[in-house]
């Protein structure tokens, strides 16, 4: 392999380290799934196909962008969670490739590091097609467009690209902003133009949207509650981090800092370097994703945090390094750099080496042993034990006996005062039934907001299922807070407890 040109080279380690992350994240698919989050992946996107309207119809905090794709992959094949988890995976491919770009003018040791240092982090988030995969996604091939050989092709897909990116998570808006006005800088005006015309096309159907759905529908989804009323509800203090937890955050800020001192040190340097442009713009949007470690102080959003900085991390050592004293032999310190990172990550993290040794099977007991697929008609769903997953399949069973194709289904907690979490899978594997709620999935003062549309929402349905087990729900955050008496009113003088399946209970109307 060393004897072949550069180029296909580079074109046959990157096959080889594809293999590898597909080869290495396969068990993801056969993963235990979110009933709340990975639910609604699958629910949204089929409603969307049958003519609803996110923000109008039911509530999402996120952008637009992941949930169309989703709905037209969903049109191609069949809604269920191997689809969804081929689009996470699909994501998490375009994320290491992007990066792959990104570093390799720095040398080819650092690309392959950087990559397998990214996708360690990515690997125990799962397969999910999360928005925040997506967005990033996005955003780093619209920096790695931006930062190539100019041309109004690859400047009008940079901005097509951005604006994306912000269709999925509108909240990297400042990270987007901030690297394409740093690489844009180096361009000419007219390249610029096309970069904004990209953009506006990308952003058009946002427009669009909030015509359809209603301009303050979007506003409050996107911006009021999940910024300024849930919010609270959801962070977490710094006493729930475990102490190599609260390191690694730390540790992720130095590692953001040194990035992007490196990248201005070398754009000092060389400004006219379109490798020096485009590190410094990767390194300015790992800078602008740090916020969401901020929403949700936990190992999952710390993750997804980590993974951009500490992959662009051994190569802002090397800028460095070679800043200080030249090296006779490049590829032996870039080797040395990227192995001083996966120490130091193995020293913060530990949990992370033994998830991923356990995830290729040379760990111990695999953390989907454990996981049991629940099977209803064509679909399926992953629980957390071969008991939860026949106490589901008993209650779709019987919710099969009792109810009419077209009636409307509401599913929530028992006690409906409080509004954290919900069983949105549920929607996703009855699909004869209209779910009869704005509120697919529940989210603390929102849902049992004062005058909230919960209890109107509950009247309209034929059917309800309440779980008793989400009224465990305790974290430390106003999510502990009760809402109104009236959703809980409205059960009682409407409905009639019909079934008991395990902590499910089914209500009928009167």
């Amino acid at each position: 392999m060393l004897s072949l040109p550069p180029s296909r080279r580079d074109f046959a380690i990157a096959i080889i380290l594809l293999l590898g992350v597909v080869a290495t994240a396969a068990p993801g698919y056969y993963a235990l799934a979110q009933r709340m989050d990975d639910g609604a992946l699958l629910v949204y996107p089929e409603l969307i196909l049958k003519g609803w309207l996110p923000y109008r119809d039911f509530e999402t905090y996120y952008g637009p962008g992941n949930l169309y794709l989703l709905a037209g992959v969903y049109s191609i094949s069949h809604p269920g969670i191997f689809s969804a988890r081929t689009v996470g995976l699909a994501y998490q491919l375009a994320i290491l490739a992007a990066i792959f770009c990104i570093v390799r003018p720095r040398g080819l040791a650092l690309a392959i590091g950087s990559v397998l240092i990214a996708h360690l982090f990515l690997l125990p988030t799962g397969l999910a097609p999360r928005a925040w995969t997506g967005a990033l996604a996005f955003a780093l091939w619209s920096v790695v467009f931006a930062a190539g050989h100019p041309s109004s092709r690859r400047i009008f897909c940079a901005g097509l690209f951005a604006a994306v990116a912000l269709l999925y998570r509108p909240d990297l808006t400042p990270a987007v902003f901030l690297s394409a006005c740093l690489l844009l800088f180096f361009q000419s005006g007219r390249l610029r133009q096309i970069y904004l015309v990209g953009l506006g096309v990308g952003l058009l159907p946002l427009l669009v949207l909030a015509f359809a759905a209603g301009f303050q529908n979007l506003f409050d989804n996107l911006f009021l509650y999940p910024v300024i009323i849930t919010n609270p509800a959801r962070k977490l203090p710094w006493s729930f981090l475990s102490p190599h937890l609260a390191t690694l955050f730390w540790f992720l800020l130095l590692a953001v800092l040194i990035n992007l001192g490196a990248a201005f040190l070398a754009l000092r340097t060389d400004s006219g370097s379109r490798s020096n442009s485009l590190f410094a713009a990767a390194a300015i949007l790992a800078l602008g994703t740090t916020h969401q470690t901020l929403q949700r102080m936990d190992s999952g959003h710390l993750t997804l945090c980590c993974f951009l900085a500490f992959a662009l991390f051994p190569a802002a050592l090397t800028i460095l390094a070679d800043r200080l004293k030249p090296a006779e032999n490049s590829t032996i310190r870039q080797l040395l750099l990227v192995m001083l990172t996966f120490l130091m990550i193995t020293f913060l993290v530990p949990g992370l080496i033994r998830f991923a040794r356990r995830g290729i099977g040379i760990g111990g007991p695999s953390p989907n042993d454990n996981v049991a697929f629940l099977q209803h008609g064509r679909r399926t769903f992953p629980m957390n034990s071969l008991e939860i997953a026949r106490e589901s399949g008993d209650l779709l069973a019987k919710m099969m006996d009792l109810t009419s194709p077209g009636q409307r289904l509401f599913v929530g907690p028992a006690d409906l005062r409080r509004t954290n979490y919900n069983d949105t899978f549920l929607y996703h594997l009855m699909p004869q039934l209209i779910p009869s709620t704005y509120f697919l999935e529940m989210n603390p003062l929102s849902a049992n907001r004062p005058g909230s549309r919960l209890s109107s929402d509950i009247l309209s349905a034929d059917w309800l299922i309440l779980d008793r087990r989400l009224d465990e729900w305790n974290e430390p955050n106003e999510s502990a807070r009760f809402g109104p008496e009236a959703p809980n009113l409205t059960v009682q003088s409407n409905f009639t407890l019909v079934a008991h399946e395990g902590s499910y209970g089914i209500y009928r109307k009167k």
